[in-house]
């Protein structure tokens, strides 16, 4: 899997990685991250030219460190915001840009 995201709204400089996919993408809403000192559930979406859209999470061999999740959005990376996101916009300090995130294969989701 090859992503090439650019420079937008969304992110401040752009991104090209690759990766090696071991199995199907899978839709992800929310994620369990650690943020500011304790685990927060996060809504995530993906992003593009008109805002949001669909995002996903897939197992996926990470180089040196064995397996693990790969999360991925539009062309123009994930969008994150802390608990529940009823409104995604680019112009809210609580929610923040991502091209992609790579968590533990045994990372919390839904």
């Amino acid at each position: 899997m090859y992503l090439d995201i650019p420079a937008s709204a969304n992110l401040d400089e752009p991104v090209m990685a690759t990766f090696k996919a071991d199995g199907p993408a899978q839709p992800v809403r929310e994620l369990r991250l650690w943020r500011d000192g304790a685990w927060t559930w996060c809504s995530v979406t993906g992003w593009d030219e008109s805002g949001p859209v669909p995002a996903s999470i897939q197992l996926i061999e990470e180089s040196g460190d064995g397996p693990a999740r790969l999360v991925h959005g539009g062309p123009l990376g994930l969008r994150l915001g802390a608990g529940v996101v009823t409104q995604w916009s680019t112009d809210d300090a609580t929610q923040w840009g991502e091209p992609y995130l790579i968590v533990t294969p045994d990372a919390q989701w839904r």
